[in-house]
């Protein structure tokens, strides 16, 4: 047989085992250059879970919407999504404008609790000291396991819980074994970090006043370690610590101080009223401040900075509620608060707003600008201004 017919031969063969299906021969299977590729099987979501949210603050609350963000997210990421495996229930405190005293923080605590009961939640997360406090004390060793975030106080103190039953004991054993059905994250201000930076934008500064809201949250921030002890040691000499809830107060001493100090630090202008007694917003207070006060100011939280204080190390409460989230998503998982160390503290950030600093004639330097996180180029407060360069 010539070498033509076997080759004829093989070419017949060959044809024959791709083309159809004969014994002793794989058919094979033709995909067309145009056709997607096969999608990965989607990983199963865990069991479906209902978790209720407990803000301190009101709804519309910066740091209620960052918190309640990062915790969505920081779910997430181990499987329980809103509104596919995940319903969340969502509870206001409203301890900023309506439930301001520790009495109405009691009494809005109880209903807050009946209606906990009455969503029979697998998980609760508290945002903030109020709803911990006057809530999560009030769970301590219940069958209901606890994640809290942006707590500044200190839960592995019995007087923490000073609202709850003190018989209990602290709302955790220690930082690194809770022991009981709660852990979270703790929220950490530095006035060391804020007034050093303040430093590196005014070398020759040597003075600053300090003033703040007189709430619940600045009486406990001060009295705990990191508060009126820390404003000892800091960079600059404070000459002077002003605690108002009045805004005319706070109004004539930034006026009074005006020529006395280098900086005028306004902390927390939560609870500012008016001669009233009424609510006065605090971006109005800030307003007012940036306008009238020819001396910067540090802050201590982000939504501050971008509102126009100078500059500052502050509290990423999107990542706070993010790390609860992750927490959160554990214990659903089948881990015990009982034995997740507390999160102390999530990093904070370095903020600079250089439309103050050039409302204030402050030149930034590039190392400072540098190593920040964010620079804000206008004051949310005060959009109006313009920047002169």
């Amino acid at each position: 047989m010539n070498a033509r017919l076997w080759m004829a031969i093989l070419i017949l063969v060959i044809s024959v085992c791709l083309g159809l299906s004969i014994t002793g021969c794989t058919p094979s299977v033709t995909v067309s250059p145009t056709a997607p590729p096969m999608a990965e099987p989607t990983a199963m979501l865990p069991a479906p879970r209902k978790v209720v949210l407990l803000f301190s603050y009101e709804q519309d609350f910066w740091a209620t919407s960052d918190e309640d963000n990062g915790v969505v997210e920081g779910l997430a990421i181990l499987g329980y999504v809103e509104g596919e495996n995940l319903e969340i229930v969502r509870l206001y405190m409203n301890t900023k404008t309506v439930n301001k005293t520790p009495e109405q923080m009691e009494a809005v605590a109880v209903e807050m609790i009946d209606r906990i009961e009455a969503a029979d939640p697998d998980l609760l997360i508290l945002v903030d000291d109020n709803a911990l406090q006057h809530v999560g004390g009030k769970l301590l060793d219940s069958d209901l396991p606890i994640v809290f975030t942006g707590v500044n106080g200190f839960p592995t103190d019995a007087e923490y819980g000073w609202l709850t039953d003190l018989s209990k004991g602290p709302l955790a054993d220690s930082q690194e074994r809770p022991g009981h059905n709660v852990t979270g994250v703790l929220e950490r201000i530095s006035f060391t970090a804020g007034f050093e930076l303040l430093q590196k934008l005014l070398p020759q500064a040597q003075t600053a006043l300090f003033m703040s809201d007189n709430s619940a949250v600045t009486n406990l921030l001060m009295s705990g370690a990191g508060g009126m002890e820390d404003l000892e040691t800091v960079p600059l000499q404070v000459v002077d610590q002003v605690y108002t809830n009045k805004f005319e107060v706070l109004k004539s001493t930034t006026l009074e101080y005006q020529d006395q100090v280098d900086a005028a630090v306004l902390f927390l202008p939560w609870t500012i009223e008016d001669t009233n007694g009424d609510h006065v917003p605090q971006d109005q207070v800030v307003r007012w401040f940036l306008q009238n006060s020819s001396r910067p100011s540090i802050g201590f939280l982000d939504i501050l900075v971008e509102e126009g204080y100078l500059c500052g190390v502050v509290v990423d409460m999107n990542r706070q509620g993010f790390h609860a989230g992750l927490l959160g998503g554990r214990i659903l998982n089948g881990e015990s608060p009982a034995e997740m160390p507390i999160i102390d503290p999530v990093a904070n950030r370095i903020l600079i707003n250089l439309a103050r600093a050039d409302q204030l004639g402050i030149e930034v330097p590039f190392e400072v600008l540098q190593d920040a996180d964010e620079v804000f180029q206008e004051m949310t407060v005060y959009p109006e201004y313009q920047m002169s360069k």
